[in-house]
This record gives C-alpha cells, sequence and structure tokens, in this order.
C-alpha cells in the first residue's frame, strides 16, 4: 500500500482495495510475494535472540555478584537483541528486494 500513488485530494485505497488490484493484476500468489524472505528473517532473528538470551541469563543466574540482576538481564536483552539483528539482516535485505531480485 505505500507504492501505491494517490492523487492528492482523493483517499488512499483501502487494503481490500489494493489486495483485488494485485490479485487481478498479479494473480493470487502475488499475495505472499517474499514471505519466504520474511519468515527466514523472522526465524534467523529469533533463534539467535532466543538463544543467547538464554545462554547469557544462565550465566548471570550462576554468577550471582555484585549489582542488580534487572539491570544485568536488561544488557543481556539488548546484546541479544542486537546480535539477533545482526544475524536477521542479510534474510531481511532479500525481504526488501524480493520483488525485484530473488535472493
Amino acid at each position: 500500500m505505500q507504492t501505491v500513488q494517490s492523487v492528492s485530494g482523493t483517499q488512499r485505497p483501502s487494503t481490500i482495495t489494493v489486495l483485488r488490484a494485485s490479485i487481478a493484476e498479479s494473480g493470487f500468489r502475488s499475495i505472499y510475494t517474499g514471505i519466504s524472505a520474511s519468515m527466514m528473517r523472522q526465524m534467523s532473528y529469533s533463534l539467535v535472540r532466543l538463544g543467547m538470551y538464554e545462554k547469557m541469563k544462565q550465566g548471570i543466574v550462576k554468577e550471582r555478584t555484585g549489582g542488580s540482576q534487572a539491570t544485568k538481564l536488561l544488557v543481556a536483552a539488548g546484546i541479544a537483541g542486537g546480535l539477533g539483528g545482526i544475524a536477521g539482516n542479510p534474510a531481511g535485505m532479500c525481504n526488501l528486494r524480493s520483488a525485484v531480485l530473488s535472493c
């Protein structure tokens, strides 16, 4: 819907209108364009993020030295999210380019 050009002063097309136009122009399968890249990005991001957070959390719980445990877990969550973003970025680029190129 972001790529649909609208004339100034007119209403933007609804989701249903865009879906109908897409199906009429490119067929039913056009709705699922990019889903494989989207799933690959989500899986790589989530697996790394959750796996790294759990490993860091186990180390923090075993450590039990000074400092707030909540603060340490917050930092661990941030690091895990950043690493997940790095891992999911290549698939995210494929998702952005899936309409033009195939990854």
